[in-house]
């Protein structure tokens, strides 16, 4: 019999996690989706997905017990809310804060450097319009300075990078170490020659950084985002760049990430999804055709490091669970956001 069934589990993932795993406890691994997978009924009492599993509504009373290998847990509340809280659910709440951080100033980076056209330019080594521009002395706007955000006030920092923040919950230790300058929204975003978005979604955060938002960053900026693709919609980044707005952007999220992921591995058609969908999925790959913008498949977590921690928090949760019936990292109601 499966205890476990790990959705969405890349190969590093898989070997990592079964090697942590213990010997009287048979896992399931796939890289798919819940909705790639085509199961009907759940392959075990506990399931384990990453943001891009559609967890069917009617496999609430066969399941256990649900762990998202994910900081972000959005997508559980949702589930949990539409069925009434009847699966116990965790989160891993810290385990990728550094990898995310790095991978952040790297598309700023990357970005300033104008990496992509360097590339391109290789061909026929002409160096035409590739200046590009120092870290240091710029002013980068970090938008939610939580785990993730404080670490990419420390790194940009340290290239002697001028940062501010925004942040409902300001931290004046970070101010006092790094000179980080809180500032409402609106104000940063007009500063900024860099903004990096590492907000988690809530109901304050779904569509915070759309373009009436967005068109306050001066021309020739960078915008980056590594929280949530939902924060700022593909179309409204999409109508910047093809304006000009920017000098680059940087994505690592996905406003309807699972439909995207959908056309883009599976060859799945746009038009088959609705038309809000279709027009946002178009948008993303859109993006995909300028030289100007770097896509990443959400995959800033992803480092050796990460995941092993993410492996060994998963298994604590799942081997706490299995004994005392409690997870280490609870998503509970008091956790809705």
């Amino acid at each position: 019999m499966t205890d476990i069934a790990f959705y969405e589990a890349f190969k590093e993932e898989s070997e990592t996690l079964a090697r942590l795993l213990p010997s009287n406890v048979s896992p399931f691994f796939t890289w798919q989706t819940i909705q790639e997978s085509g199961h009907k009924l759940p392959p075990a009492p506990i399931i384990s997905v990453r943001t891009q599993s559609e967890i069917p509504l009617d496999w609430a009373d066969r399941l256990s017990a649900i762990i998202t290998r994910s900081t972000g847990y959005d997508h559980i509340l949702d589930y949990q809310q539409k069925t009434g809280w009847r699966v116990p659910s965790a989160y891993l709440p810290d385990y990728a804060a550094r990898a995310v951080a790095e991978h952040a100033i790297m598309l700023c980076q990357a970005l300033s450097r104008g990496l992509l056209l360097q590339l391109d330019s290789f061909r026929t080594f002409h160096r035409d319009g590739l200046s590009g521009r120092e870290m240091r002395g710029r002013r980068i706007a970090v938008i939610g300075v939580g785990r993730i955000g404080s670490q990419i006030v420390e790194i940009a920092s340290g290239l002697g990078m001028i940062p501010c923040g925004v942040d409902l919950n300001p931290r004046e230790d970070l101010a006092r170490r790094f000179g980080l300058r809180y500032m409402p929204l609106e104000d940063a975003l007009a500063l900024a020659e860099i903004a990096v978005c590492a907000l988690p979604l809530t109901k304050l955060t779904r569509g915070l950084l759309a373009l009436k938002k967005l068109s306050l960053m001066q021309e020739g900026s960078i915008f980056v985002n590594v929280g949530r693709g939902e924060i700022s919609p593909s179309e409204d980044i999409l109508s910047l760049v093809s304006e000009g707005r920017f000098l680059g952007v940087g994505l690592d999220v996905f406003d309807s990430e699972k439909e995207l992921a959908s056309v883009l591995r599976d060859g799945k058609n746009p038009s088959e999804f609705a038309p809000h969908i279709q027009k946002s999925v178009e948008a993303s790959i859109g993006l995909m055709r300028t030289k100007n913008v770097i896509l990443t498949p959400h995959n800033a977590f992803n480092t050796e490091e990460s995941v092993e921690r993410k492996s060994a928090d998963t298994v604590g949760n799942l081997l706490s669970f299995i004994k005392t019936g409690n997870f280490i990292s609870p998503i509970l109601r008091n956790l809705e956001i």
